[in-house]
């Protein structure tokens, strides 16, 4: 059709791809036609996984469409003629299929699925692309005109491409609906999991005879490795006859769905092996939209106040708390790896989608005291809690842990482990232990399912040392201090000039670097830019392993304070889908979605983030001032400002003077800006630039909270 430039908005100074009609094309009126039908079609959809269009327009005479910029590879490149892993097959078929299911839901038939039409990008994301053959299915406003038969559209003897994929009516050249983009899916699905097209042929007669008259190799012939159920999924895919193949887009994704959840692996106590885990990510955000909706009203008071207001629980499996484990070495520096185990194994249950896990900064109140497990539990509103010892005797590691029932106190599970002081042990055992205790409360409960990529599992470190810089990070995540931050980030550096594929570590640094350049702490601007370096780590980070929820979001922190917003939020959604229990990720993601004003998707989070965490962190009562302020209720903005309590940090002050400002109470503000102001130690100008690119405030919040700072009193 022409070719694809990136290039830079500079207007909102963003990269982003520029698709053109060739010169020697430009007078082709169909070619035109259809690169308009592309742009319209793209446009009416607004899907993760659907390549977003931004605009389409002429110069010089030549048409072009101003697209999301995508970095990756096609599908059809990352096969390479040889099957991709199952899982992951599987997945990327979710995402296109959900991503068809919200097209056709618009009335859109896209009628060129191809593996060249998706997509993959360096995270691991899914994306279809080319509307040009898109048509409004019958029945839909606008909807009509001739359908061009497959032969009309192919030379004799051109070399076969998209017809490998067309449907039986498609080549036929009859009336089509949803089902064909179905078919056509269904042979991209043959094409991942074989390595090998549905139907083949030298010649374009051959594959059209492939495609009315002959069934398949049976996928299993050709890869032994795939499922009875993916096999039946696949055949009924294409089915030749319309009627007797997935009526819907909707349908088939159920059965992905089901395939993907029903293939995780069942859990016995005498399983100590590394395991591969399946599960039904998707699942989980599902819960966590849903959870969403019930608590829309809180966003908007129905859309008119904006209150935020209170909620009810939306959890509805059973709670569990892992108290900080006794260090038994009698070493008080070994504290921060026996609170940083504990924490590590509250991250892993968190994974499960049913479990409510109570953040470690609610439990680190119980570290280091005598507890009544009743009393704690109600506290902390957990059923349950997992306490534990840790010793460290040479190279060997010894822990005792026991489950307890806080309603009778009674002992539900114990057990005692001894490993090798290595990284891929402590792994092991993490995933071991994990295990156990969801077993045991399964018991009760029923089957919990695994959240997280189809597959995934976590990619140790190469060495003990990297393991021990990640607990230094949940020491930092703890305690925000510079120092506690140096150490974390010294600790990395070293780590990671030798240990090149450790995925979380190189997104920890990524964090920390932006943490560097958020907080500025420890910069060194004589050597090196923060920013950079943190978007470097994370990247990194994205292709070593793009399945893990710490990846996605120390990217989305970093694309924040780029400036990268709509990726940035993405990001932030896909850090929950993959983990939607975690409370850090839950309180970060949901912040800086309602720092861009996004409170629809910000603000549950943010809620669902102080239901598994009772006593938040100060920083915390930043979501809730920023939705008071931004809808006017000022009094409670002022109440939530003078709770924050973030020592030494300019914007405490300031939000407390902003909000007296619109009250008008300039006396009782004065005091503050003051404070404000020794806090900043620079010139007043600067701040709104500061709360634009390092602390990554949408323009109007800014603009708001300068409008409170001018009528308190600052000049």
């Amino acid at each position: 059709m022409g070719t694809v430039w990136k290039a830079e908005d500079t207007r909102l100074h963003r990269h982003v791809a520029l698709k053109l009609v060739s010169e020697e094309k430009q007078c082709d009126s169909d070619l035109v036609d259809r690169h308009l039908r592309e742009a319209r079609a793209a446009s009416a959809l607004n899907h993760p996984n659907i390549c977003s269009i931004y605009d389409i327009g002429e110069s010089d005479r030549r048409r072009f469409i101003v697209m999301e910029l995508l970095e990756g590879e096609s599908l059809q490149q990352l096969i390479g003629g040889n099957p991709i892993e199952l899982d992951t097959a599987v997945e990327y078929a979710i995402q296109v299929t959900e991503a068809l299911d919200a097209a056709h839901r618009k009335g859109i038939i896209h009628r060129d699925i191809k593996s060249t039409n998706i997509f993959v990008t360096d995270h691991g994301q899914a994306k279809l692309l080319d509307f040009g053959l898109a048509k409004l299915a019958a029945g839909t406003p606008d909807a009509g005109g001739e359908i061009p038969t497959a032969l009309a559209m192919t030379a004799p003897g051109a070399v076969v491409g998209t017809i490998a994929f067309m449907s039986p009516e498609q080549a036929l050249g009859k009336e089509l609906d949803v089902r064909t983009d179905i078919f056509s899916l269904g042979v991209v699905l043959y094409e991942m999991v074989t390595g090998e097209r549905a139907f083949a042929g030298s010649t374009s007669a051959a594959v059209f005879d492939a495609i009315l008259n002959r069934e398949p190799t049976a996928p299993a012939s050709l890869n032994p490795k795939v499922p009875e159920e993916l096999e039946r999924i696949i055949k009924k895919t294409l089915e030749k006859d319309p009627a007797m193949r997935y009526q819907s887009a909707a349908g088939l994704l159920a059965d992905l769905k089901r395939l993907a959840r029903d293939s995780s692996p069942k859990v016995h106590p005498a399983q100590t092996a590394p395991r591969k885990y399946w599960s039904g990510w998707i699942l989980g955000a599902v819960t966590l939209f849903a959870a969403a909706a019930i608590l829309s009203w809180q966003i908007m008071d129905s859309n008119e106040s904006g209150n935020p207001g209170e909620t009810e629980s939306v959890s509805k499996g059973p709670s569990i708390a892992v108290l900080p484990f006794e260090n038994a070495s009698g070493d008080p520096n070994q504290d921060y790896f026996s609170d940083g185990l504990a924490a590590e194994i509250g991250t892993e249950l968190s994974r499960y989608r049913e479990l409510s896990v109570i953040s470690r900064s609610s439990t680190a109140l119980y570290g280091d005291q005598e507890i009544d497990v009743r009393e704690v539990g109600e506290k902390l509103g957990a059923r349950y809690l997992l306490q534990g010892s840790v010793r460290k005797v040479g190279a060997r590691i010894r822990i005792i842990v026991q489950l307890i029932d806080t309603v009778d106190g009674r002992s539900v599970w114990n057990d005692r482990f001894e490993r090798d002081l290595t990284a891929q042990d402590l792994f092991d055992l993490q995933d071991e232990l994990t295990q156990y205790v969801v077993q045991a409360i399964a018991g009760s409960y029923g089957a919990l399912t695994r959240v997280g990529l189809p597959g995934a599992r976590r990619k140790p470190p190469a060495s003990m040392d990297g393991y021990d810089c990640v607990l230094r990070v949940y020491e930092y995540v703890q305690v925000h201090t510079p120092e506690n931050h140096l150490g974390a980030r010294e600790c990395l550096e070293t780590v990671l000039a030798t240990d090149h594929g450790f995925a979380d570590g190189h997104a920890w640094l990524g964090y920390l670097y932006g943490e560097q350049y958020h907080h500025r702490w420890n910069e060194e601007v004589e050597q090196y830019d923060s920013l950079e370096r943190a978007m470097e780590y994370a990247d990194k980070a994205m292709r070593l392993d793009p399945t893990s929820h710490v990846v996605h979001g120390a990217m989305a922190l970093v694309l924040y304070f780029t400036g990268d917003y709509e990726r940035a939020k993405r990001e932030s959604i896909r850090t929950i889908e993959l983990n939607p229990n975690d409370a850090l990720w839950l309180s970060l993601m949901g912040l800086y979605l309602i720092q861009q004003e996004d409170f629809e998707q910000g603000m549950p989070l943010f809620l669902r983030a102080i239901e598994v965490n009772p006593h938040p962190p100060p920083w915390s009562s930043m979501g809730r001032f920023y939705a008071h302020y931004r809808f006017g209720r000022y009094e409670q903005a002022l109440a939530e400002a003078e709770s924050i309590q973030m020592s030494g940090d300019f914007r405490t002050p300031l939000f407390v003077a902003a909000s007296l400002g619109q009250l008008g109470r300039v006396e009782d503000a004065r005091p503050y800006l003051e404070e404000m102001m020794q806090y900043w130690g620079r010139p007043a100008e600067e701040i709104r630039s500061e709360l634009i690119q390092r602390h990554a405030l949408s323009q109007g919040l800014v603009n708001h909270l300068m409008d409170g700072l001018v009528k308190a009193g600052l000049e």
